[in-house]
This record gives C-alpha cells, structure tokens and sequence, in this order.
C-alpha cells in the first residue's frame, strides 16, 4: 500500500505526505513541546529562542512547516542524483516518519534547521561534481558549514564534509580547499566585527574556548518506545546499507561517490556528539538524511513486497502511537 503508492512522485504523493504529517504532528499543535534552550555560542539560534520560546504554537508550526520543505527538497535530490529510484517519493515519506519519530522533535529546533542546512550543503557539493570551474559550490557549502554551527556548535563538524566530498570525487585542487575554508570563515569574520564594534569581542572569544574545551559524553536518556522505534531503524538500515553494497542496481562511480557521501554524515554526527551536551537527544536527527537514503534502499529492495509493505505500516504505527501516547518525564 505505502511503498507500491510512493513508488511514483506526483502532486498526489506529497499531498498525502503532508496529510501524514499533520496526522503525526497533531497532537503537537495542541499540546506543543517546548522549544529547547540555546547550549553554547549559538548567536542566531539565541535570537530565534528569544522571539518563540513565549509562542510554543507558532514554533511548533514553523517547525512543520520546516519538516515538510526538507522532505520535498531531500528526496528531489536523492532522485536527481540518482541515489534512489528516480521518480519516487517514498523518501519523503520515511524522511517525514524518522523527523517525526519523537514528539520532543515536534518543534522548531537546532537540528531540524541544521537539517535544511545540510541538504544545502549535499546540494552544492553534489552539483560540483561534474563542474570544471565548481569554486562558487565549494564556497557555499563552507560558508553554509559555518551558518549551521551559529544555530548549532557542534555542526563545525560539516566542515570536514567537504575534504571528504573532493576526496571522493577525486578532486585535488587546492584551490577547492582554500575556497572552502574562505567561505567558512566569512560568517566569523562577520560576527567578529558584530562583536568588537559592540564591545564583545574578547568575551566572546572566552566563550568559544570553554566550549571547545567542554569535550564531554552526555549519556542519553531515551524511553523504552524510543528503544524499540531506534533499534527498529538500525536493523532497517543496516538491511538497506547492505543492499546498497551488494543490491542488483548498476551505479555509476559518481553515484557510488555521492552515496558514501551521505553515509558519511553518520561518522561525522558520532565525532561531533561530544559537544552537543544537554541537546543530545536531538542530536540523533543529523543522521536522519543518510538513514533515510538506507531506509529507502531496503524497503525497495525487499523482494516480497507485501513483506515490505508489512514491515513498513509496522514502522509507521510504532511512531504514530508514539507521537500521542509518549509521556515525558
């Protein structure tokens, strides 16, 4: 029913996308989760909590609507670049399912704005590939590195998405490197001006350097129905990453390039979770673009689909019920 419906993408399809969205986000409209506070040098995510942490509601549609713009935006390119079956939509639908799959992500919050930022970044990396002259790619995916760290410190990380990008797209031009590097910077050097005409420069710096310093472990506190959806995605995902390596579909060496760069962003999310603090637990959500390519790979490549169809609903059902019957400590 799910997979066989998604299989094609037209109007219809996201319609109904969004009509499974207002139904697992529903309860959050009435009941809003609160918008979680800003965790260290975050300047911009500090303004956005100033203007909506009073206005729950509002955050909590800005966040939906936020939600949705991705799920179109992710799947138009896993399918342009043929990362999935081209022309479908079912990766909308499971990146809908995982970035609802808790009802504390049922708002406007660092990572799900982090996740906007990191489709920017895939794009733009993703469309340098077959550019001789791609520096004005380079550089934005950079700068963009740099915009997400100012609603989110441990986003710093990306930046090293990029080396790795010219790595497997066997590049080696130093000047894609240094054009990187200059477009990550430029939002500090702005926001060093900001702060040295105001007279916050050395504080901020101080700032900086006991955030840096904090390397510590949070644990994570999940529920039992957060263990079972979670435990479900990683058998899921793991089924979907070995289809992806032994699956029947011909890939070219650039769409194997551009998958592995997507999977990459699991490793970079584990090497930047020591700075993500009190915000762990949304932490999780920057891998949600690479399990939704794995996801979607297993789900088309289970051969029996009415098993696929059974196993997906069962999915589906867990995190709906989940999202009304979830009682936070």
């Amino acid at each position: 029913m799910f997979i066989r419906f998604f299989r094609s993408s037209f109007p219809i399809q996201y319609l109904v996308i969004g009509l499974i969205g207002l139904m697992l986000w529903g309860k959050s409209f009435i009941m809003p989760p609160h918008i979680p506070a800003p965790e260290g040098p975050v300047p911009l995510y500090n303004l956005l909590y100033l203007l909506l942490s009073n206005m729950p509601h509002l955050a909590v549609i800005m966040g939906f609507v936020l939600v949705l713009l991705e799920t179109w935006w992710l799947n138009i390119l896993f399918s342009r670049n043929e990362l999935v079956l081209k022309n479908s939509s079912l990766a909308s639908l499971i990146f809908l399912i995982m970035m609802s799959s808790s009802p504390v992500y049922l708002t406007i919050h660092p990572l799900n704005i982090s996740i906007l930022i990191t489709i920017i970044i895939l794009n733009n990396l993703m469309r340098s590939y077959s550019r001789t002259n791609d520096l004005d790619f380079v550089y934005g995916a950079g700068f963009f590195a740099a915009l997400g760290s100012l609603f989110y410190f441990p986003y710093l990380m990306m930046l090293v998405i990029i080396p790795v990008s010219l790595v497997l797209f066997r590049s080696s031009k130093w000047r894609e490197y240094a054009a990187a590097f200059i477009g990550f910077i430029t939002p500090y050097v702005f926001l060093a001006v900001y702060y040295f005409l105001n007279d916050q420069l050395a504080g901020q710096i101080v700032v900086y350097e006991k955030m840096v310093a904090s390397f510590f472990f949070y644990p994570i506190h999940l529920h039992t129905d957060d263990w079972v959806i979670g435990i479900f995605t990683l058998v899921l995902a793991l089924w979907g990453f070995y289809y992806q390596l032994s699956g029947p579909m011909e890939k070219t060496a650039e769409i194997r390039a551009k998958t592995y760069l997507v999977v990459w962003l699991v490793l970079l999310s584990m090497l930047s979770v020591a700075y993500s603090t009190t915000l762990v637990i949304y932490h999780i959500v920057l891998i949600f673009p690479s399990l939704t390519l794995l996801l979607t790979s297993a789900f088309l490549g289970i051969k029996k689909k009415r098993w696929a169809e059974i196993i997906f609903l069962i999915y589906f059902l867990l995190i709906l019920v989940n999202s009304y019957f979830y009682k936070p400590d």
